[in-house]
């Protein structure tokens, strides 16, 4: 047995045993309630696999590496599932060997967020999607080695950290999609070399600086960056400034900076003014012939201004008077 597609049922519990079946090249389990672990045995047994699909299942636990034995696969789906952890580093021997052999029948995947049916053509796909999962940690660099990879989905997880820089090595991406995670840093540079993309989205994580040059990432709508407040450039609409910041983000530097002057003339004003009533009134307490003249002095002043004001108030009258 070669095929095995078992899609669109309602079929639960943990994956029986396949591990004899070690000539399958095509396994379809999409849109089922299987559960548990992936199985080792997957990558272990059947290692001629060249389509793989458990998406739609709930599927749980971490990626097993010993899916990294899958060096012929095509397709490789676990979208939609429970799956934690993080990415396996030897995820990059996955494609790296996949030889072109023709496929007698149709097969379905879901390629630049459309669902098709492959047949023939499905030899130039190299596919790997694990979306809509919980995988935390960084990217791990190796990835970026899979260089005859056409399409890679990880949005909808938690990954986190900065992107590769070597991502630019991946020349033959035709899709990316990282949206909805938490990547942080900049957009590596080699981005500009990925002149096949024709789907990107980077949205919604936490990316920032400037967009790098590239005909490609300039082409693609605003919306494939949106929700990532630190970056700047085209083909968004706030131009970055010297440093490679947002407007916004030197707006916010501003207004910090506006907040720490108040701050300070604030802190200033108040010890300005504790240290100047202690020492005189701390002088008056502590010296009573300083204290004695300071209360003098402010009677005579009082008398003073008593009388000035007397005298003007009858030379006023004595005018109207007249």
């Amino acid at each position: 047995m070669t095929f095995l597609s078992l899609k669109d049922n309602n079929f639960s519990g943990e994956l029986p045993s396949l591990e004899n079946c070690t000539e399958l090249m095509i396994v379809d389990l999409d849109n089922n309630n299987l559960s548990g672990r992936i199985p080792t045995w997957i990558g272990q047994r059947l290692t001629k696999l060249m389509y793989l699909r458990l998406r739609s299942n709930q599927f749980s636990g971490i990626i097993p590496s010993s899916l990294c034995n899958l060096a012929t696969i095509h397709v490789l789906d676990l979208s939609h599932n429970n799956i934690s952890g993080g990415l396996p580093s030897c995820l990059n021997n996955i494609t790296a060997m996949a030889v072109d052999i023709v496929f007698g029948m149709g097969v379905e995947l879901i390629w630049k967020g459309i669902e098709r049916e492959f047949g023939n053509n499905l030899l130039q796909v190299r596919s790997i999607d694990i979306s809509s999962n919980y995988l935390v940690e960084e990217i791990p660099e190796s990835i970026t080695s899979m260089e005859m990879l056409t399409s890679l989905n990880l949005s909808g997880n938690n990954l986190m950290g900065k992107l590769p820089e070597n991502f630019g090595n991946m020349k033959m991406l035709e899709s990316l999609d990282l949206s909805r995670n938490q990547l942080s840093g900049g957009i590596p540079a080699s981005f500009s070399k990925l002149n096949f993309l024709s789907v990107l989205d980077l949205s919604h994580n936490h990316l920032s600086g400037r967009i790098p040059l590239g005909t490609q990432l300039q082409s693609f709508n605003a919306s494939v960056y949106m929700g990532n407040r630190g970056l700047c450039g085209p083909p968004l609409t706030p131009n970055c400034s010297g440093n490679g910041t947002t407007q916004a983000d030197d707006d916010m530097k501003e207004h910090d900076n506006d907040g720490l002057i108040s701050l300070g003339f604030f802190i200033s004003t108040v010890l300005g003014f504790v240290s100047g009533f202690w020492i005189v009134c701390g002088s008056l307490l502590l010296k009573s012939s300083w204290r004695y003249a300071y209360f003098k002095f402010l009677d005579d002043s009082r008398d003073w201004i008593h009388v000035k004001t007397a005298v003007y108030k009858a030379k006023m009258q004595s005018r109207l008077q007249r």
